[in-house]
């Protein structure tokens, strides 16, 4: 079963070609696959299985990782201080 991806993710993929993901559960059936480029610009999506979010990476033709083991990944997540600077990008409350 295909699970239908997020507008944003497609949307984020399509105008950040370099953004990788990375997998990680937030739930006990929820996967977040979170999309960031290098400029420490991110957006997430929730998928039911790992399986469902690596196959959303495979058709956005993106790398993608399960869990922060990539130190590069943690500094691109980094790379912006998205609280205090007016271009931050902050989740909704």
């Amino acid at each position: 079963m295909t699970v239908s991806l997020p507008p944003g993710l497609y949307e984020f993929a399509k105008f950040h070609p370099e953004a990788e993901g990375v997998i990680q559960p937030v739930g006990r059936q929820t996967w977040d696959l979170i999309l960031i480029d290098h400029t420490g610009l991110w957006v997430r999506g929730e998928f039911p299985s790992v399986g469902a979010a690596q196959d959303a990476c495979r058709r956005l033709k993106l790398r993608c990782a399960e869990g922060w083991d990539d130190p590069r990944m943690a500094r691109w997540m980094n790379a912006r201080d998205h609280w205090n600077t007016p271009e931050g990008q902050r989740r909704a409350l």
